[in-house]
């Protein structure tokens, strides 16, 4: 069963509808749904041929690369190089150690591996744009 107030609210609702639809007519705004245009079939590109697509369109340095962190403490985020040793017992000396101190940083060079881990959601990767003759 409905109720007076329901019916009210409900024209209320719907008087403020045209009166909003009315103030984008009159200003040229386009509120109405497009007609939907037919998508193409998806990419027809392999896994190899899509890493090698994302290798080729974000480039940087090959030697390392930048891995996402975040800390669920403090909340805090960032990117720090990728190191072979990080975290691993008796050869990492996080946190007592910044990593650019560390004599057993181990940077893990940009593979087909890791972009692909990257674009399957694994991990969140960046690059180093700065190329080490100090160009991009």
């Amino acid at each position: 069963m409905v109720h007076q107030s329901d019916s009210d609210e409900l024209s209320a609702l719907r008087a403020e509808n045209a009166r909003l639809t009315s103030l984008l007519d009159a200003h040229g705004i386009e509120w109405r749904l497009k007609r939907q245009i037919p998508v193409q079939k998806l990419s027809t590109l392999s896994t190899d041929d899509k890493v090698a697509l994302f290798r080729r369109l974000f480039r940087g340095r090959d030697d390392v690369w930048a891995l996402r962190w975040e800390s669920k403490n403090s909340g805090k985020s960032g990117y720090s190089p990728a190191c072979a040793n990080e975290w691993q017992p008796g050869i990492c000396g996080k946190p007592r150690i910044k990593c650019s101190d560390c004599s057993h940083r181990q940077l893990i060079p940009v593979s087909d591996p890791v972009i692909y881990r990257h674009l399957a959601g694994e991990h969140t990767i960046g690059v180093y744009p700065l190329l080490e003759d100090d160009f991009c």
